[in-house]
Protein backbone atom coordinates (compact mmCIF):
# COMPACT_ATOMS: atom_id res chain seq x y z
CA UNK A 1 0.00 0.00 0.00
CA UNK A 2 1.17 3.29 -0.99
CA UNK A 3 1.69 5.69 1.61
CA UNK A 4 1.73 9.29 -0.33
CA UNK A 5 2.24 11.41 2.90
CA UNK A 6 5.25 9.56 4.24
CA UNK A 7 8.61 12.26 4.36
CA UNK A 8 10.83 9.23 4.77
CA UNK A 9 10.03 7.89 1.55
CA UNK A 10 9.34 10.60 -1.03
CA UNK A 11 12.49 12.16 0.49
CA UNK A 12 14.72 8.84 0.06
CA UNK A 13 12.69 8.29 -2.94
CA UNK A 14 13.74 10.98 -5.02
CA UNK A 15 17.32 10.12 -4.17
CA UNK A 16 16.88 6.96 -4.99
CA UNK A 17 15.36 7.70 -8.53
CA UNK A 18 18.50 10.41 -9.17
CA UNK A 19 20.80 7.51 -8.96
CA UNK A 20 18.70 4.98 -10.56
CA UNK A 21 18.39 2.74 -7.24
CA UNK A 22 15.81 0.47 -6.67
CA UNK A 23 13.49 -0.04 -3.68
CA UNK A 24 11.43 1.67 -1.08
CA UNK A 25 10.75 1.96 2.54
CA UNK A 26 8.32 3.87 4.82
CA UNK A 27 8.03 5.14 8.81
CA UNK A 28 6.91 1.46 9.70
CA UNK A 29 9.96 0.20 8.24
CA UNK A 30 12.24 3.03 10.21
CA UNK A 31 10.37 2.43 13.50
CA UNK A 32 11.21 -1.91 13.29
CA UNK A 33 14.96 -0.44 12.52
CA UNK A 34 14.73 1.91 15.34
CA UNK A 35 13.24 -1.26 17.49
CA UNK A 36 15.99 -3.77 15.71
CA UNK A 37 19.31 -1.26 16.55
CA UNK A 38 17.54 -0.34 20.63
CA UNK A 39 17.37 3.23 19.96
CA UNK A 40 21.06 3.35 19.67
CA UNK A 41 23.22 4.78 16.54
CA UNK A 42 24.24 2.08 14.47
CA UNK A 43 27.85 3.07 14.05
CA UNK A 44 28.90 4.54 17.36
CA UNK A 45 26.31 3.08 19.55
CA UNK A 46 25.22 6.20 21.65
CA UNK A 47 21.31 6.83 22.54
CA UNK A 48 19.51 8.50 19.64
CA UNK A 49 17.92 10.93 19.77
CA UNK A 50 13.79 11.14 18.71
CA UNK A 51 13.29 14.92 18.19
CA UNK A 52 15.43 18.11 18.29
CA UNK A 53 18.63 19.14 16.31
CA UNK A 54 20.34 15.53 17.28
CA UNK A 55 17.45 13.53 15.97
CA UNK A 56 18.49 10.47 14.01
CA UNK A 57 18.73 10.30 10.44
CA UNK A 58 18.48 7.20 8.35
CA UNK A 59 21.33 6.10 6.74
CA UNK A 60 22.23 4.05 3.41
CA UNK A 61 24.50 1.23 4.61
CA UNK A 62 25.84 1.28 1.08
CA UNK A 63 25.26 4.79 0.43
CA UNK A 64 23.33 5.24 -2.94
CA UNK A 65 25.74 7.26 -4.82
CA UNK A 66 28.01 3.53 -4.71
CA UNK A 67 25.29 1.45 -6.07
CA UNK A 68 22.90 1.07 -2.77
CA UNK A 69 19.40 -0.11 -2.90
CA UNK A 70 17.02 1.94 -1.73
CA UNK A 71 15.44 -1.01 0.32
CA UNK A 72 14.78 -1.28 3.95
CA UNK A 73 17.55 -3.76 3.98
CA UNK A 74 19.91 -1.12 3.18
CA UNK A 75 19.19 1.53 5.87
CA UNK A 76 20.46 1.70 9.10
CA UNK A 77 19.67 4.65 11.67
CA UNK A 78 22.42 7.22 12.79
CA UNK A 79 23.49 10.27 14.87
CA UNK A 80 23.37 13.42 12.70
CA UNK A 81 27.39 13.55 13.74
CA UNK A 82 28.00 9.65 12.12
CA UNK A 83 25.70 10.36 9.13
CA UNK A 84 27.55 13.11 7.98
CA UNK A 85 31.19 12.12 8.62
CA UNK A 86 29.60 8.71 6.87
CA UNK A 87 28.74 10.93 4.26
CA UNK A 88 28.91 8.59 0.69
CA UNK A 89 31.78 6.03 2.30
CA UNK A 90 31.34 2.09 2.57
CA UNK A 91 31.02 1.54 6.83
CA UNK A 92 34.12 -0.27 6.40
CA UNK A 93 35.53 2.69 5.39
CA UNK A 94 34.21 4.96 7.62
CA UNK A 95 34.62 2.72 10.70
CA UNK A 96 36.83 -0.29 9.75
CA UNK A 97 36.64 -1.81 13.65
CA UNK A 98 33.46 -2.50 13.68
CA UNK A 99 33.83 -4.76 10.39
CA UNK A 100 36.65 -6.85 11.93
CA UNK A 101 35.84 -10.29 12.02
CA UNK A 102 33.53 -11.71 14.94
CA UNK A 103 31.53 -8.76 14.58
CA UNK A 104 27.97 -8.59 13.83
CA UNK A 105 26.01 -5.75 11.65
CA UNK A 106 23.34 -5.54 14.58
CA UNK A 107 25.17 -6.14 17.70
Amino acid sequence: MLRSNDAYRSKHKRRAVKYGARGSFDKWDVQMRLDKQKGLCHYCGEKLDWVGKRKYQVDHFVPLSRGGSNFMSNIVLACPECNREKADKFPWEFRPARFEVGCKRDS
